[in-house]
Parts: structure tokens; sequence; C-alpha cells
């Protein structure tokens, strides 16, 4: 991936996360699944210190235009990063490869999914957990409610995401060319 592809695809997922933010606040959404997608799908480029960086900002950014002081801000810029940072890893780890969409062959759908919704859920918990601790006016029940919310968000949100993706009638994505010998027609050749 090229630095200005990279550059772009963060801008698009900053502006994505400064909406949801903002949205948020009117719709009960939170920007955590937003922020996780962002660190998953940027991670092929071998920039994930700079999206981070780029991550933290905007979090703080968002938390600021709503009204939070300085000390909150980096708080709340904490507890959207670094869940959202575990769960590229996890996926990564649990799952290599997955969200380039190889290695799948190997793993059972189940297997895959399973690990994945692990990941959300740990991400989910840590956010929760860190929201509690950090922020002092949150309910128990409010925080096990985000907790799910946001388990879910993020599980669907990343399948969503990677399914069109991976879907060969995309925009601007040719279909993939049949090699000859592979399933769906073309020929076998005999080489002696």
């Amino acid at each position: 991936m090229t630095v200005a592809r990279h550059a772009t695809r963060t801008a698009a997922f900053a502006a994505a996360y400064l909406l949801t933010f903002w949205a948020g606040g009117f719709l009960f959404l939170s920007a955590l699944p937003v922020a996780a997608l962002w660190l998953l799908a940027q991670t092929p480029s071998g920039r994930r210190r700079f999206d981070v960086i780029a991550l933290a900002t905007t979090a703080a950014v968002a938390a600021t235009l709503n009204g939070a002081g300085p000390l909150l801000s980096l708080v709340l810029a904490a507890t959207g990063t670094l869940p959202a940072l575990l769960f590229a890893v996890l996926t990564e780890r649990w799952a290599p490869g997955w969200w380039q969409g190889h290695g799948n062959r190997f793993r059972s759908l189940h297997n895959r999914l399973s690990r994945l919704a692990a990941a959300a859920a740990l991400t989910a918990a840590t956010s929760g957990l860190l929201q509690a601790v950090l922020i002092q006016d949150t309910f128990r029940y409010a925080t096990l409610l985000t907790t799910f919310r946001d388990a879910a968000a993020i599980l669907l949100l990343t399948l969503a995401a990677r399914t069109m993706r991976r879907s060969p009638a995309s925009p601007g994505r040719p279909a993939s060319p049949r090699t000859p010998g592979s399933r769906g027609g073309g020929h076998l050749t005999v080489v002696r």
C-alpha cells in the first residue's frame, strides 16, 4: 500500500470515527467498532504506530469537540484506542491472514467465527473495564449493556467489511480470473 493510499484511508477512517462519535450521543452508538475496524484494516500496511497515533488523536479531538476537557479527552482517547489495538492484535494472532483472505482453507468457518467473536468480546470487555475504572460516573448496568452492544457491533461491522472487501463484484475490483484446472470451468492440461 502506498503512502498516499494509506493517508487517504486514514482520513476516511478518521472522518467515520468522528461521525460515529458525534452520532453516538443521539443514536446510542459507540465509536469503538469503527476504531477496531480501522486498526484491523490498516494492519497490512505495516504502519501500525502511525495508525494508533492517528486514532488516539482523532478520539481526543472528538471528545474535545463534544466539550470534554484536556484530561478527559486523553482518558477517552485511551479507552477508544487501547481496545481497538487489542482487537487488531488478537485477530492477527488468532486468525492469521483472515483479513487478507488467505489461510482460510485451513480453518473451518466455525473456528474462524469463534476466534473473531472471542476477540470482539475481549475488546468490548476491555473497553468497558477501562471506562468503569477511568470514568467514575459510569453505572454497572450501563457498562454491561455497552459491552454487549460493542461486542456485537465489532463482530458484525468486521464481518460486513470483510465480506464487502472480498466480494468479486465490488466496484473498481475486477473479478478474479479462473485458472486452468480450477473449479467452475476451465480445462485440465496434462504435462508429460
